[in-house]
Parts: C-alpha cells; sequence; structure tokens
C-alpha cells in the first residue's frame, strides 16, 4: 500500500493542496484528474520521492519513504515519466531488460523480457535501436520497461500520450488486468477512459481541495462541473 498522511502538495515552497489523506492499494486502478498547474505530475514526483516531501507523510508498505534506500523503492515503485528522451543507443530488448535490474543486477532474463514484448504487440522493435523509433513506439517501450521493473506499485503519468487509438484502447485493457496484481496511479487527461477503467479517482480541484475515492461515487455532475469551472 502507498499511503499519503497530512500530506502536502508542494510546488517549491508553494502549497497546492494541503493534508491530502489517501491510500493506493493493490487491486485499484487510479485515474488522477485535475486541470493543468495543479500539480498532477507533481504528485507522481513527490509519492516517488523524485521531488521532496516533509517527513513521515509518504509511506510505502509501511515504511516512509525517506527510509528506503533506491534498490529498495525501484522494487516497489515502477514510474513512467510523461516525457522521457532516449539518450544511448540501446536496443529495445535491451532497454526492456533494464526494467529488472532493480531484482537482477547482473543478468538479465532475456527470455521474460520477449514474452512481455509479445504480449504487448511489440516483438517486432526488438532489435531497433532507441534511437530510431517514433514517440509511439517509444512510448510502448517505455511501458514495457515499467512492466519488467514486477513493482507492487505503478505510476504513470500520460501513458497514452502519442499512442494510436487502438493501442490506447490496448493497454488501458492491460492496465485494469494488471491492477489486479499492482496498484496503479495513472495521471490522465482523458475523462473517458478514466471513466471506462479506473477503479477510484483522484480529483485535484482549484482553490486547494481534493476528493478520492471510488469512481462511481467521485465522477458525479457536481464534482465534473466543479473540475472544470471553478
Amino acid at each position: 500500500m502507498i499511503e499519503l498522511k497530512k500530506f502536502s502538495l508542494l510546488r517549491q515552497q508553494d502549497i497546492l493542496i494541503p493534508e491530502i489523506d489517501v491510500r493506493f492499494e493493490t487491486g485499484q486502478f487510479w485515474g488522477v484528474l485535475g486541470r493543468n498547474g495543479l500539480g498532477k505530475t507533481t504528485l507522481l514526483h513527490q509519492i516517488t520521492g523524485l521531488l521532496p516531501s516533509a517527513s513521515n507523510t509518504v509511506f510505502i508498505d509501511g515504511f516512509p519513504i525517506e527510509q528506503l534506500g533506491i534498490r529498495q523503492r525501484a522494487q516497489r515503485v515502477s514510474y513512467l515519466l510523461q516525457i522521457q528522451e532516449p539518450c544511448l543507443n540501446f536496443s529495445v530488448l535491451e532497454a526492456v531488460a533494464m526494467g529488472q535490474f532493480a531484482w537482477q543486477p547482473r543478468k538479465p532474463d532475456w527470455q521474460a523480457a520477449q514474452q512481455l514484448l509479445a504480449m504487448l504487440h511489440i516483438t517486432h522493435l526488438g532489435n531497433r535501436s532507441l534511437l530510431s523509433l517514433s514517440g509511439g513506439e517509444r512510448r510502448k517501450v517505455e511501458l514495457a520497461t515499467c512492466f519488467a521493473q514486477r513493482s507492487n506499485y505503478l505510476l504513470l503519468d500520460e501513458p497514452l500520450n502519442h499512442l494510436d487509438m487502438v493501442y490506447q484502447q490496448f493497454i488501458l485493457d492491460y492496465l485494469s488486468r494488471q491492477s489486479e496484481q499492482q496498484a496503479i496511479i495513472m495521471v490522465c487527461h482523458d475523462l473517458a477512459a478514466v471513466k471506462s477503467h479506473c477503479s477510484h479517482v483522484l480529483m485535484l480541484l482549484p482553490g486547494g481541495c481534493y476528493l478520492a475515492g471510488e469512481s462511481a461515487t467521485i465522477l458525479n455532475q457536481k464534482n465534473l462541473t466543479r473540475l472544470f469551472d471553478d
């Protein structure tokens, strides 16, 4: 379980939302909604420790995140950034296998990496260089690398970016099934995708407010009006 206790969403020294209390548990697929500038990406950065938060406000499996080392965090949390630019000339298969390094630092499991490529319908990219891929192809590889990490918690910042409509539907269905084994937290601007696939919603609202809970409860017309019109 990832738990936020009296957690303040911060941008530099400014408090965007004070005292957030929410739990993200295995079996749940969370959609994070909010207008631009309300701190969706910042939230994921703070949960993963890429940005600082107050001590003892972010807990992963009961441990304050500041007590977990880099490898311990990597074994627990996978994080897909909104924008990731390749800078090294690795093949797709090599890049996906790197997702295993939190568990197998010396020898990659090539068979498991190949099986993952097949499961995600990107076997044909296996020998391609990361530097030669289109934006959509890179996004598929980035997702595969996160899945290869085999963490308990999967944080995704706009995972549908650059994907065509067919693959968007495929990956949303895959994530729905995967949420039975991992808690998934997905920042997404596609309200229809959140409505159709997410079991839970965290809604960041103007004025330092938030709503969190089951999608069926949160995604009503009154709350959606607050989301878009406040």
